[in-house]
């Protein structure tokens, strides 16, 4: 008898990880049908206009094929594409839908690329396009939903989602073109819009997470580094699409054909993004039947080290904005006084979000009574500082009383932001192993570059634009500060207690840092600064403040050092 149970859960085991495996390629492909209607109709429009023929005509019967056998693999399986047919009769019943919807869709795209059709197929295309999509996509969210209660199916929605906006592209592509050819123009401009909405919410979702959309968003860094690819690459197509629909580009086919390379790409980068997200999915299933497995064990650590890296980055801000207040009244970086207002108000969310909740921060209301005083003592410091800051850049700098304000009580919201870092890394502590105390630890200790970064230049500035010496000795001790816990990080301290970096990756990361840090050091060693000098100081500033909270990011998301 044991034997035997033995065997039913080694091979109930097997089938629940081979239909993980399955239900990922099928969501996908599945998704694909989507995007095919829609690139489909895009194609038989390009023929219509006679934009490249040759090639849209190839694209076209490739597309029909490909959609012809991906629907048959979907009903019946088939092994070369990794699809298995499922036994859910709803979605058989769905696909059969589907599949009679497709039979005359499919003699007319051929009528179109044989060169056979007339204005009755492109109008049958116009007028059914949409239907196959709706009944396509009613499957691919059958699919999405099966074992809707089960670890899979977050996973499971944001494949068919991120799949989903590879259709939005074709889609887009299409109604573009029906404007141009002035078919159903209303109608085509009304669904451009819908879906161009539709796309940057859903991708804003795929990164952060979306209440509205169901959407889990990801931390996996090869999906949100193509995620971000995908961001660049539509952040150029999008006004190219606007362009091309200006009434005096109507007639213009090279910013259509622009328009159309555009969102092609767009579409293949995104495709890129869907097949990372199905090759992780046995990864993430071992991932959250191993935080089930220790109570939610790494959760708890993920939030609490993600929590000290946001309150680090208030010490940071605290700096920051400092900093760009002598910058705004400067005017050496033209754009301070703008970034002023941008900071106040980052520091000013994170700070309510501590307090409150932040779903875009990932913060949930701080239950910690140390913590909520702390909170309160920190709040009643900001709001005169915040105050002055506004001061400053509403007046280009030229409020000097306020800038006076700020170089003197910076230090002290600073201190205080400090104490409120250490109360949630000694919170954190409290629930987690020793390995993740000492990450803790590190994220605070890291943290602090960040801010470090901009108190020694913040110095710097006071120094040499306000004439104000007293901050020559702070600004040293700042130095050695950061050069002292760079080398920490990298190489270990024991005084510090940091431990030597054995992770490749968080240690290239601290050596590009170091790299940075290097050609800029002389700059604060040196007494007079060019104005030369000094600009290439402020502007290389950033970017080793970035690379640094770059590190701290790689930290807060690793299990070790």
């Amino acid at each position: 008898m044991k034997k035997i149970f033995l065997v039913f859960i080694f091979l109930t085991t097997s089938i629940f990880a081979m239909s993980d495996k399955e239900l990922a390629v099928t969501i996908n492909l599945a998704g694909k049908q989507r995007m095919l209607t829609q690139k489909m109709s895009k194609e038989a429009l390009l023929i219509f206009l006679g934009l490249d023929l040759d090639n849209s005509r190839k694209n076209l019967k490739a597309s029909k094929e490909l959609f012809d056998k991906t629907l048959k693999g979907l009903i019946n399986g088939d092994k070369e594409l990794g699809l298995v047919a499922t036994k859910d009769e709803k979605i058989q019943s769905k696909l059969k839908e589907v599949q009679k919807l497709w039979e005359p869709f499919k003699k007319n795209i051929e009528a179109i690329y044989s060169y056979k059709a007339g204005d009755k197929e492109y109008e049958y295309i116009k007028d059914n396009n949409l239907k196959l999509l709706k009944t396509m996509n009613e499957a691919v969210f059958m699919y999405s939903s099966l074992n809707k209660s089960s670890s899979k199916f977050k996973l499971a929605n944001d494949i068919n989602l991120a799949g989903r906006q590879r259709m939005l592209t074709q889609r887009i592509a299409k109604d573009a073109l029906q404007y141009i050819l002035n078919l159903d123009k209303k109608g085509s401009l009304e669904d451009l819009k819908k879906s161009i909405n539709m796309f940057n919410e859903t991708l804003d979702g795929l990164f952060n997470g979306s209440k509205k959309l169901h959407l889990h968003g990801t931390k996996l860094p090869r999906i949100v580094n193509q995620l971000n690819v995908v961001k660049s690459k539509w952040s150029t197509t999008e006004p190219l699409i606007l362009n091309a629909l200006k009434p005096e580009n109507i007639q213009n086919q090279q910013m259509t054909k622009e328009m159309i390379d555009g969102l092609d790409e767009v579409k293949k980068q995104m495709n890129k993004a869907v097949v990372y997200y199905t090759q992780s999915l046995n990864r993430q299933k071992q991932i959250m039947k191993l935080n089930a497995l220790i109570n939610g064990f790494n959760a708890i650590k993920d939030n609490s080290k993600h929590i000290v890296n946001l309150a680090g980055k208030q010490r940071m801000l605290t700096q920051r904005i400092s900093k760009l207040a002598i910058e705004c009244k400067t005017q050496i970086i033209p754009e301070a006084c703008d970034l002023l207002e941008k900071y106040i108000n980052l520091y000013d969310k994170t700070l309510k979000g501590f307090k409150n909740g932040d779903s875009d921060l990932n913060l949930t209301p701080t239950k910690s009574k140390e913590a909520l005083a702390q909170i309160d003592k920190i709040d009643k410091l900001w709001q005169p500082f915040k105050k002055a800051a506004m001061k400053v850049r509403n007046s280009k700098g030229k409020d000097l009383d306020s800038l006076k304000f700020i170089l003197a009580n910076n230090e002290e919201l600073l201190k205080q932001s400090d104490k409120l870092v250490k109360i949630f890394e000694q919170e954190g502590a409290k629930r987690v192993s020793y390995i993740e105390k000492a990450l803790l630890k590190i994220v605070n200790i890291a943290g602090r570059q960040r801010m470090l970064t901009q108190k020694m230049t913040k110095e710097k500035l006071a120094i040499i634009s306000l004439n104000m010496t007293d901050f020559k000795e702070k600004m040293e001790k700042s130095v050695k500060l950061f050069d002292v816990s760079l080398n920490g990080l990298i190489g270990g301290n024991k005084e510090l207690g940091l431990p030597k970096a054995t992770n490749k990756t968080i240690k290239n990361q601290l050596e590009k840092v170091s790299s940075i840090w290097k050609q800029i050091k002389p700059f604060y060693a040196k007494e007079k600064l060019s104005k030369k000098e000094l600009t290439l100081l402020l502007k290389a500033n950033p970017i080793l403040l970035n690379e640094m909270n770059k590190a701290v990011g790689i930290i807060e998301k690793s299990t070790d050092y």
